[in-house]
């Protein structure tokens, strides 16, 4: 099969046959590829009875099956129990499908196809997809989806494979997990969220799993993200973004009970440090250090996908801590799209959750700008410790955003630029990376703690909303009626035990979930936004 090595990696091919190849045979049904077979031939030399353990510490010395721990290969893993994952990753990649045909098929024909033709796309591997297709009742939308997402692997990767044989160029799997792979289901998101998929933490077992003092940390418990999809909503997945600018470690099938099917899933690492929005309600910060830096990390990850990218939902649950408490990270596809898209008013109903959606969006639709807007809210968030429910009702009279007493000036002209009522006065990421930088390095060197005004302003606040939330679980709010045009209604009750204050817009009361199509009739979202200068 020498012919077939110049589209391989040699680490690789000798992976498939010294290693995954048998074992696979060994135990077809828990492997999930009982009705395929590799193009390539097994090492008859290896033992088939050999163990998962075996094999793994017959691979910790294994040199020619193992990448290259340089930066020849763009890879630097020094983990060999990640690199254990890593290559089984390779094996279960959607790209490497073409590696793995049905019963029946005669090597030397596919062979010649893919030496002759190896230009990738999903005539190659339709056996696999249309068998995952019918064992798991995939979503007829989500099918789609999948055959798009095969189709933008293929081209990246056959676009790139040359710089990647050379050592230049890094390409990232994808692969797609068998559902029985995930044990020990937690979701996430407890309610519907006006229709966004649910998420789940789970464990990972696959059949290849090591020992439980081997497993590194990333592939113990991972998250599943749920992925919505409209099918009147082009669902523009570049490869670009499973490849680099999101972590994604896989792909996999979930099923729903509510509509019969399974419905795909994106597979992540879990955050080592949680989600922003969590780590603001659980700490306070003691000075500005923190807090910058964090806002330094996100904006650069908003600066980087701005060349290409608009993220489109900004908000602290898509901002993970995977190394650290004070280095954020964006994830999140469900609405991203290249930034010279044409987005069309139809599809305004595709907005993140509504307290981080700029004013425009409802009519101009998602921009680089509105990202800046969310992230105003976010960096006011960094200080106020505010947070907007998802379960509850957000009432502008509590949740507002309002200037913060004390607060450091540099930080506060940052955010109220970016919240500005003119997208086109907002300064871009790069502006604002370049000023938090800036800012960054005078704290680093001279720390300003909060000022116990600030402090005071926090601890009220989240007194505030603590009580707020407390009368609103307690009991069945009323809601309060106005016309469809209304922006906002915002009402309290007097009485000994304070009434929840309620907000409502038309026939819609929002929370501070997703958007929805429910929220597409809306002329404009409530303001927040209060006793900020006018142009705010």
């Amino acid at each position: 099969m020498s012919q077939l090595s110049q589209y391989l990696l040699e680490s690789d091919i000798n992976f498939y046959r010294d290693y995954a190849i048998t074992l696979i045979k060994h135990n077809p049904a828990s492997f999930d590829l009982d009705e395929f077979e590799s193009i390539l031939h097994a090492n008859e030399s290896v033992p088939k009875d050999r163990t998962i353990g075996q094999a793994f510490h017959d691979f910790e010395n294994d040199k020619k099956s193992q990448y290259e721990l340089n930066p020849r290969f763009g890879r630097y893993v020094w983990d060999i129990s990640d690199q254990w994952y890593q290559k089984w990753n390779v094996v279960f990649s959607v790209e490497h499908m073409w590696n793995w045909l049905e019963h029946g098929v005669t090597r030397s024909s596919a062979q010649q196809l893919i030496t002759t033709d190896h230009v990738f796309d999903t005539t190659h591997i339709q056996p696999w997809l249309n068998r995952i297709i019918v064992r798991y009742n995939v979503h007829p939308d989500h099918q789609n989806l999948l055959q798009d997402i095969c189709r933008y692997i293929g081209d990246w990767h056959q676009t790139n494979r040359t710089l990647t044989l050379k050592g230049t160029f890094r390409l990232n799997t994808l692969p797609l997990f068998p559902p029985n792979w995930f044990k020990n289901k937690s979701r996430q998101n407890s309610n519907n969220f006006e229709g966004l998929a649910p998420s789940y933490l789970v464990n990972f077992v696959p059949p290849y799993a090591l020992h439980h003092s081997q497993i590194p940390e990333r592939w113990n418990q991972v998250f599943l993200k749920g992925i919505t999809v409209d099918p009147d909503h082009k669902f523009n997945l570049d490869p670009i973004l499973i490849a680099s600018a999101i972590p994604i470690l896989g792909l996999t099938v979930h099923y729903d009970e509510a509509s019969g099917y399974s419905k795909l899933m994106l597979v992540m690492t879990k955050a080592k440090f949680g989600n922003l929005e969590d780590h603001i309600e659980k700490d306070t910060p003691i000075d500005y250090y923190k807090p910058c830096q964090l806002a330094l990390s996100l904006t650069k990850d908003i600066k980087d996908l701005h060349w290409n990218y608009i993220h489109g939902n900004i908000h602290p649950r898509n901002i993970l801590l995977n190394n650290a408490d004070y280095v954020g990270e964006l994830v999140d596809i469900t609405f991203m799209h290249r930034n010279n898209d044409q987005q069309p008013n139809t599809d305004m109903k595709w907005a993140g959750r509504w307290p981080y959606v700029a004013p425009e969006v409802v009519s101009t639709g998602l921009s680089t700008s509105a990202d800046m807007y969310a992230l105003g809210i976010v960096l006011w968030q960094l200080i106020s410790r505010v947070t907007f429910p998802s379960d509850a009702l957000v009432d502008p009279c509590v949740y507002r955003i309002e200037p913060i007493p004390d607060v450091l000036k540099e930080w506060e002209d940052i955010y109220v630029d970016c919240l500005h009522s003119d997208p086109t006065k907002r300064p871009n990421a790069y502006t604002v990376h370049r000023r938090l930088t800036h800012l960054c390095h005078t704290l680093r060197t001279k720390r300003v703690p909060l000022g116990e005004t600030t402090l005071g302003y926090i601890k009220e606040r989240r007194n505030e909303v603590d009580q707020f939330l407390f009368n609103y679980r307690k009991s069945t709010p009323q809601l309060q009626s106005d016309d469809d045009d209304a922006a906002s209604t915002c009402s309290t009750t007097s009485s000994n035990t304070m009434t929840p204050t309620l907000c409502q817009v038309g026939n819609h009361v929002l929370t501070a979930s997703v958007t929805r199509p429910s929220h597409q009739r809306l002329k404009s979202y409530p303001n927040l936004l209060q006793s900020f200068p006018p142009c705010l």
